[in-house]
């Protein structure tokens, strides 16, 4: 299986696979997103394969590109783009605008429509006060930007913290939606044993960022603010549902119209002159 390989192997695996299949590839980062390019892409024209996650995706693609390997594009999450160096920088290679693909999602719509489908029983009403896209973003957002500057602060200074599937849930002040600063750095160091700075270090390092940024949204990652709208629906709408349910929900909302406002949808036909049929389906060809 694809979600099973290392760099090196995805990269025998598309060899292999080239003598087959001439189609184009369409390398991302994992599941979640071939759940949304799958319905969009071109079928005769390209296929996607999913990485083991970011680090595989790019040594599969280096493999690929110094070989000159054909017909191999990429679509990865921004992440630090831009703010740590580190990323690869290829013509083949587009970006997400957010942080990651489920922040575009978070960000056309998809979550009052998930609200509706699974908190009406809780007291959810479309465009009700607090109900709204609007509303819904702002608390979701609220409670995962500190979390995901912390992310940030650790990636740039070094400090091994583990911070890959935190329990957001232990630092949301009870009552309300609000992230304890405090609490936050103590969970992380708890579950990060190479982390060795000192909490008072982390936690001056962290509001010190956050001060500084004027987008929070460009630090939030998708998978936060989907277990932060999971909090937000257990105690606003007494639902309880998973994070990872919530993102799948999500991602089913992104239809046609919704797709090719992401700015992947136009910034791949750059590969083909601008020819976004390409890379796409047809318009009207997908549901």
């Amino acid at each position: 299986m694809f979600s099973e390989l290392t760099g090196e192997d995805l990269y025998a695996e598309m060899i292999m696979q080239r003598t087959n299949d001439r189609r184009n590839f369409l390398i991302v980062e994992g599941d979640g997103d071939i759940s949304v390019f799958d319905r969009f892409l071109a079928p005769d024209l390209f296929v996607a394969i999913p990485a083991a996650g970011k680090k595989s995706a790019k040594e599969a693609l280096a493999l690929a590109f110094a070989d000159g390997f054909h017909g191999v594009y990429s679509v990865l999450d921004r992440d630090w783009k831009g703010l740590i160096p580190g990323e690869i920088e290829d013509w083949r290679i587009v970006y997400t605008d957010q942080y990651d693909l489920d922040m575009c999602v978070f960000f056309s719509g998809a979550y009052s429509v998930v609200a509706s489908g699974y908190c009406v029983r809780g007291g959810y009403r479309s465009n009700s006060e607090g109900c709204t896209e609007e509303d819904i973003q702002k608390v979701c957002l609220e409670m995962s930007f500190p979390l995901g500057v912390l992310r940030y602060v650790s990636e740039r200074r070094g400090l091994k913290l583990r911070l890959r599937d935190f329990p957001l849930h232990e630092v949301v002040a009870p009552g309300g939606f609000s992230v304890d600063l405090n609490r936050l750095v103590s969970v992380a160091q708890s579950r990060s044993k190479g982390c060795t700075a000192p909490a008072e270090e982390i936690l001056f390092a962290l509001r010190e960022a956050m001060a500084e940024i004027d987008n929070p949204a460009r630090y939030c990652s998708g998978h936060d603010v989907a277990r932060a709208f999971a909090i937000l629906m257990r105690r606003r709408w007494a639902t309880v549902v998973s994070a990872e349910a919530v993102e799948k929900a999500a991602r089913v909302t992104v239809h046609w119209e919704k797709f090719k406002r992401f700015s992947v949808y136009g910034d791949c036909a750059s590969w083909f002159e601008g020819d976004v049929e390409q890379v796409w389906r047809s318009e009207g060809a997908t549901g």
